[in-house]
């Protein structure tokens, strides 16, 4: 029997501002599967003393959480950042009683239905989703045979890499010809990353919300490829470690013995993404290229705030 929650969600929309309970090592919301209802959830609270109780619970398990204050103008944004990254429900704390609503009952995706599939921004929401449950994990200070799920998380989340497309920015070269012509001719060069330790990888993003996420951050312009797993590895050049997906949220380090293993332990996923994304190009009348999106998917969303500035 489902559950009208249409007071609550009155409630909770018309506060000035809740505090999100996000993890410390991902700078992402903290997600807790529901042992019961086995939901993908994010948990906010009325106020400091129930984070506090909340955080409590994790800190045997070596998680550092913290709060983060979402205003009332940014509500719709974060409830669709929620959406994007596979979260089923949000649980409200107030006074000692929590309350599990599902997420679609705050925000829901926009009906892409009438756009050619090849046209749509990309989401990926399971591969973000295992990869934020798996770095949580990944993060934990304790030793590694204390890490129980570790194994698999890691196999969900590498069999959900295999399957996906990637957006990959480029910077078109300069000279004559238009961007399109020079996009058509592979005229561009590939954007790097250069650690601390001088180790370079390039950015690589699972869907248009993370792409946007990293170009704010940017005083350039770029133009955007897609492409499969399957095509990764090929197109790194000597002396790059590998990818760092979605460097702005959870920094996964994507290394080249990575890549293989995936390659090698899941063929059939790959050999899946790869036709999928084969179709998808031939449904264009062109490379599967387009311009960087200029916004995410979802109306009002806004930016996230970092965990870091608070």
């Amino acid at each position: 029997m489902a559950v009208d929650n249409k007071f609550l969600i009155k409630k909770v929309l018309q506060r000035d501002s809740f505090l999100a309970c996000f993890c410390a090592s991902t700078r992402m919301p903290f997600l807790y599967c529901d042992p019961v209802s086995y939901a993908d959830q994010v948990w906010v609270f009325a106020d400091e003393e129930g984070l506090k109780e909340f955080r409590e619970r994790f800190a045997g398990k070596k998680i550092l959480l913290q709060g983060v204050q979402i205003k009332k103008e940014q509500f719709t944004g974060f409830f669709g950042s929620l959406l994007h990254i596979g979260v089923t429900e949000i649980v409200f704390t107030q006074n000692g009683a929590s309350c599990p609503i599902p997420i679609d009952q705050f925000v829901t995706f926009k009906d892409m239905s009438n756009i050619p599939e090849a046209l749509r921004p990309l989401e990926n929401p399971q591969l973000m989703l295992t990869g934020i449950y798996m770095m949580q994990e990944v993060s934990r200070q304790v030793p590694v045979q204390e890490k129980e799920d570790l194994n698999d998380l890691q196999e969900e989340f590498f069999v959900n890499l295999a399957r996906s497309r990637f957006l990959i920015p480029v910077q078109v070269k300069s000279g004559a010809g238009s961007v399109a012509e020079k996009m058509q001719k592979k005229e561009f060069a590939y954007v790097e990353l250069t650690m601390k330790n001088g180790d370079r990888y390039r950015p690589l993003f699972a869907d248009n919300m993370e792409l946007q996420r990293f170009l704010q951050q940017q005083k350039k312009q770029f133009q955007v490829i897609t492409m499969p797993f399957a095509g990764l590895k090929g197109a790194l050049t000597s002396g790059e470690k590998g990818y760092l997906l979605n460097p702005a949220g959870c920094q996964i380090a994507l290394q080249i013995p990575l890549l293989d293993k995936i390659m090698e332990i899941f063929p059939d996923a790959v050999k899946q993404g790869s036709e999928a994304a084969a179709k998808l190009a031939m449904s264009l009348a062109g490379p599967q290229m387009r311009k960087a999106p200029a916004a995410p998917v979802r109306d009002k969303v806004t930016k996230m705030p970092d965990p870091k500035s608070r």
